[in-house]
């Protein structure tokens, strides 16, 4: 899985998170004013995903 950050609109970037085979299966839902502000979420959503992927309850 990896990270494309882009420019979706002039002056307005997001993220968004691709399997192994280049299919999205998340995006940021809002834009972001620059490159580094979207690399920023898109590193901060990764960690929430880890965290929660750590507290994650077995049945």
């Amino acid at each position: 899985m990896h990270f494309d950050v882009m420019e979706e609109r002039l002056g307005r970037w997001g993220w968004s998170l691709r399997d192994a085979y280049g299919q999205e299966i998340a995006h940021s839902l809002m834009p972001y004013a620059s490159r580094v502000q979207a690399s920023a979420a898109a590193l901060a959503f990764s960690q929430l995903v880890a965290c929660a992927g750590k507290q994650m309850r077995r049945p």
